[in-house]
């Protein structure tokens, strides 16, 4: 099954905000690990209240939150463009 362009343009622009809206959803929450002195983190069974643990547990909600927010920028050309670029990609294969 192929999905036209506006389809897919909607499918990454909801698909987008649900990333941000994790990311900031759990980013939330990493950040009041971080900002407790007293949290502690437990990263392959050892238990650790440093920062740079802290900091590993805020990377993920970062990076979902950049992956929406990259999403959200595409336009409807840009889909456009790389659904010519697929189909050319494949033609070499087809007879």
């Amino acid at each position: 099954m192929r999905l036209n362009d506006n389809l897919k343009y909607k499918y990454l622009r909801f698909f987008g905000v649900l990333c941000i809206i994790f990311g900031v959803l759990s980013g939330y929450d990493a950040f009041q690990l971080i900002s407790n002195p007293a949290a502690t983190v437990v990263i392959n069974g050892v238990e650790r209240s440093d920062a740079e643990a802290k900091l590993m547990s805020f990377f993920l909600p970062v990076i979902f939150i950049a992956v929406g927010v990259v999403l959200n920028l595409v336009t409807r050309n840009d889909v456009a463009n790389i659904r010519r670029a697929e189909n050319t990609l494949w033609s070499i294969f087809r007879k």
